[in-house]
């Protein structure tokens, strides 16, 4: 199947999405203080910056990238605590709106 028979995001849908996804998992793989900084500060620093998916993702869970088709989604806070932004997660997600696939590596994670 080529890309433009696929049903992809919008890249504002896939933020929304990435959200979505983060809300659903960070209470249980953030440390319990990210996740308060998180909820204390979210309404007015969170932010989702969409990125091209690197190499690492196919080391860390021996994934095969699409480059157009995978992005990286970089979910943090920013100006929060005297610091510039602080990154919580990253999201390995596909472009596709049917395709399940969805990896992240928080913070705090080796």
């Amino acid at each position: 199947m080529s890309i433009p028979e696929l049903e992809l995001w919008t890249l504002d849908e896939l933020c929304d999405h990435a959200f979505v996804i983060f809300e659903e998992l960070a209470e249980e793989n953030l440390n319990a203080a990210d996740y308060q900084l998180y909820l204390q500060h979210a309404d007015a620093a969170a932010f989702v910056d969409l990125v091209s998916a690197t190499d690492e993702w196919q080391d860390w869970f021996a994934v095969e990238l699409e480059p157009q088709l995978h992005l990286e989604a970089r979910i943090g806070l920013a100006d929060v605590a005297g610091q510039e932004e602080i990154l919580l997660a990253r999201i390995l997600l596909s472009k596709e709106k049917h395709e399940t696939l969805c990896h992240a590596r928080w913070r705090g994670q080796e």
